[in-house]
């Protein structure tokens, strides 16, 4: 697949990877439709180059009518990506995530494109059985945020299998850079850096896998013009969130209290003790991360996370 000239329709492209992603698409020359739910999304976010503007909701059908004709790849990010707030929302996680899936699946199936490429989770392995845990790993979420990715991949097979539709599931660990939202870990972890000479967190002890997003929107680029199935981006590198944050202590105040508070610990049952990448398949089609992990946190501290 060709992106250059390429007409590509991107959802989900008002969050913290879309800009990135629609940016990298029209330097490469492509067309690029983005879905969103009003312009006014659009307008307050400055990252975003001027392209075509589609106005729907992915969880109400009669909306996306017509999304796909004429378009040649789908990028699928729209999504409630936020783990906590899917504990607590249940319901409506699964509206957004897995019915909004289908309904643009079933548009694409009236109006076939030439590829889909849907953004999943690391999330849906759960607890490793072992490391780094590559794409043939068991699926197995502890939450409600990776169950509906889980079954938003499942319906993603079931169409490429039933439809001919060609089709890549991508699970990317960790994402990290500017302008993620300060739910997450290190912008949270940042900004009250910046603010405060106490940092409260939750457990220290888990390992995660950290990948600047620069490097994850070059796999995405990889994957949408060579790649199909299932595939990892990672960094592949083990880090303790503990390193984490006592990493960007030491690039920005090295005299900050790091305290870890009970109320921000997630209980037993949905924690994944460690969590790491085997990122070969990605690399078969030329990927490498470049960006190491203190150079991406200097990046996103500098530009104000």
């Amino acid at each position: 697949m060709d992106l250059n000239c390429a007409s590509v329709l991107v959802t989900g492209a008002t969050g913290f990877v879309g800009p990135y992603l629609v940016q990298a698409l029209c330097e490469k020359g492509a067309r690029v439709k983005i879905l969103t739910l009003s312009k006014s999304e659009i307008n307050s976010n400055h990252n975003i180059p001027q392209c075509e503007i589609i106005t729907g909701d992915i969880t109400k059908p009669e909306t996306l009518e017509g999304i796909t004709k004429d378009v040649d790849v789908v990028f699928h990010l729209a999504a409630i990506s936020n783990v906590d707030y899917a504990i607590k929302n249940p319901v409506r996680t699964y509206e957004v995530n897995v019915k909004g899936t289908l309904n643009l699946l079933e548009e694409m199936r009236k109006n076939p494109v030439q590829k889909f490429i849907y953004i999943s989770s690391s999330h849906v392995y759960g607890v490793p059985q072992y490391l780094p845990v590559d794409e043939k790993h068991l699926i197995a979420p502890r939450e409600p945020y990776a169950a509906c990715k889980a079954a938003a991949e499942n319906m993603v097979n079931a169409y490429s299998s039933a439809y001919g539709v060609n089709t890549a599931i991508v699970r990317p660990f960790n994402i990290y850079g500017p302008g993620q939202h300060e739910s997450f870990l290190i912008p949270s972890i940042i900004k009250q850096a910046s603010g405060s000479n106490v940092i409260e967190v939750g457990n220290v002890d888990p390992t995660r896998d950290y990948t600047y997003i620069t490097d994850v929107i070059s796999g995405f680029l990889n994957i949408a013009e060579s790649g199909s199935g299932v595939y990892n981006i990672g960094s592949g590198v083990e880090v303790k969130v503990e390193d984490i944050i006592r990493k960007i202590v030491e690039i920005v105040n090295p005299d900050i209290e790091i305290r870890s508070v009970h109320e921000r610990q997630r209980s037993g049952g949905v924690e994944i003790p460690r969590l790491y990448a085997d990122v070969s398949r990605l690399k078969g089609l030329g990927w490498e991360a470049k960006v190491e992990m203190e150079e991406g946190l200097k990046n996103t501290i500098r530009t104000g996370a």
